[in-house]
């Protein structure tokens, strides 16, 4: 299993520029994402704090990050495994865009 930090700058560098990631990979961002909310206990507080950073990040570019999915219902698809309605990361078709605007 990958340390806090490898997984949070895995997560860093998807979420500030999804361009070209690919639905494989679009998929282990949010494996990962959900892999650091499991292990958030075990951050530091500059490691919760990049998180956060992170995640406005994910959500000011969850249009590209489906669209590198081939669109919405293709970014649906990924969410065979059932996750949480509180991993809104999985949800990202639901969040409006005009938020991040």
């Amino acid at each position: 299993m990958m340390n806090i930090e490898n997984l949070i700058k895995a997560y860093e560098t998807d979420a500030a520029d999804p361009k070209g990631l690919g639905r494989f990979e679009v998929l282990n961002m949010l494996t990962n994402r959900d892999v650091l909310e499991e292990r958030r206990k075990e951050m530091t507080t500059l490691q919760a704090a990049r998180l956060l950073f992170d995640d406005e990040n994910l959500m000011a570019n969850s249009e590209q990050v489906m669209a590198e999915c081939g669109g919405k219902s293709e970014f649906m698809k990924l969410r065979q495994h059932n996750p949480a309605p509180s991993a809104w990361w999985w949800f990202l078709e639901q969040i409006p865009v005009e938020q991040f605007s």
